[in-house]
């Protein structure tokens, strides 16, 4: 604790998607002033002490986790207060009353702006709706910066309230053991030839599975993107020059693998011109002209929108030209910043309208994030009226805690319904849903399924 510097903690607290907030008590400064309830952190006590101290004495709260989110420094003449948000989950059976006089009530965002704010607070939430570089000010340091980006989504009325409990991993999302004899194999072949894998960069919990069975996803381009979504864990920044022989090195392990089926995806280059699709294409052509027998699925980014960079891919000789929306409409500008839905499906319409007879156009979304099951449905029949015949569902896992939170843990039979209704209701011809599943999981018995119904 700052001896020259007067901390205070307050609350952020949610209960059924509405936000806990308090008056000032009477004869208090400020009184009546609509606030996040707590109070001065204590000599000796940490600031989780000090807010579970506060709102049992104020409010008589029992607090079962709480974590700070961010803190904000005001100067004033006579003093300097740093006011700490601290993100707390209060326990279910548990209800607030007035014990010093004051009002409370637990408030819908819609509701924020028509109360008598403390200047403090006000500023606190004014900040985060309105500055996407909260983290830059001077004055403001962020601890918790995605679950901050929740709390800005929630204010926005764009999501769901960030809580401090990560949900544990229910049973049906345990993965087969990494190790073993082929994981070592793989790893060492991959190495040699200097290539990248979706697998590892983006944390994928099949890579045991896959690499058990000689398969694996190419990330081509290099392993640093230059967008920074909120899901993946792929290294963001400045990327290296691309690596002419890149190509070469992959149509050489496809072969010393012996696939059949092999799947090239890529980071997002928006440095490059073409959105690095002539470098795809030479991955294609490079397997192609060692393997001719062997099908290859790409998963590309959305180019920018460049028409011309999509015709590059589809002209390779590929026989899935996939491209992932990711998420529903509403969730996308929060989980992908630059990426547009609309500009995803423009993407998805035009390979489907432009590939070559018996190609294949895919995409696929992750639950868990935030979506409700009507956003889901919109984003099946908007995919399916585009043009794509291929579509997969899977669990979203937060990578690290830099990401975005999972809001909830889908079952198993959910997927199993969505996949009813993808192919049964919508029309897809294939449609690959389970907790574990990502775009590329499987790839080959997707696309079979999807020839058999006429691709």
């Amino acid at each position: 604790m700052d001896s020259a510097c007067l901390e205070v903690c307050a609350a952020v607290a949610f209960r059924d998607g509405k936000l806990l907030l308090a008056s000032r008590r009477p004869g208090s400064n400020l009184a009546g002033k609509w606030e996040f309830p707590g109070g001065k952190q204590r000599d000796g006590e940490s600031l989780a002490d000090c807010i579970r101290r506060e709102l049992q004495e104020e409010l008589g709260l029992e607090i079962t986790d709480a974590l700070e989110l961010f803190s904000l420094v005001h100067r004033y003449p006579e003093k300097t207060v740093r006011l700490h948000f601290m993100l707390c989950d209060v326990a279910e059976d548990c209800h607030p009353e007035a014990k010093e006089g004051q009002s409370f009530g637990w408030h819908d965002h819609r509701q924020l702006n028509d109360l008598d704010w403390a200047p403090a607070d006000r500023e606190a939430c004014d900040m985060l709706i309105g500055d996407g570089q909260l983290s830059r000010k001077a004055d403001v340091s962020v601890v918790e910066p995605s679950r901050t980006d929740q709390l800005r989504c929630w204010l926005r009325g764009q999501g769901r309230p960030p809580c401090c409990r990560e949900l544990g991993k229910p049973s049906w999302l345990r993965a087969p053991f990494m190790g073993g004899k082929e994981h070592v194999e793989m790893r060492s072949l991959l190495q040699r030839a200097k290539l990248h894998t979706v697998c590892d960069s983006a944390k994928c919990p099949n890579r045991g599975d896959c690499w058990k069975h000689r398969t694996a996803t190419f990330m081509v381009l290099g392993d640093i993107c230059t967008r920074n979504c909120k899901f993946c864990s792929v290294a963001h920044g400045k990327p290296r020059p691309v690596d002419p022989e890149e190509p070469q090195h992959v149509a050489e392990t496809v072969e010393t693998l012996g696939l059949r089926f092999a799947v090239i995806t890529c980071v997002t280059r928006d440095d490059l011109p073409d959105g690095g699709s002539a470098h795809i294409a030479a991955t294609v052509h490079a397997i192609k002209a060692r393997c001719p027998d062997v099908k290859i699925e790409v998963l590309v980014s959305d180019c920018k929108g460049s028409h011309d960079a999509v015709d590059k891919v589809l002209a390779s000789g590929v026989s899935v030209f996939g491209h992932n929306i990711e998420t529903v409409e509403r969730l996308t500008p929060i989980i992908r910043g630059y990426a547009t839905y609309r500009g995803s499906l423009d993407v998805l319409r035009y390979a489907a309208q432009h590939v070559p007879q018996g190609c294949a156009v895919k995409s696929g979304m992750m639950l868990g994030l935030g979506e409700t099951s009507d956003e889901i449905r919109q984003a099946l029949v908007d995919l399916h009226d585009a043009g794509v015949s291929i579509v997969t569902l899977g669990q979203y896992l937060r990578p690290t805690k830099d990401n975005w939170p999972v809001a909830r843990m889908v079952p198993t039979e959910e997927f199993d319904e969505w996949k009813r209704i993808a192919e049964k209701e919508i029309g897809f011809s294939c449609a690959v849903c389970g907790p574990l599943v990502r775009s590329s999981y499987h790839a080959s018995e997707a696309f079979s399924s999807s020839k058999g119904q006429g691709v």
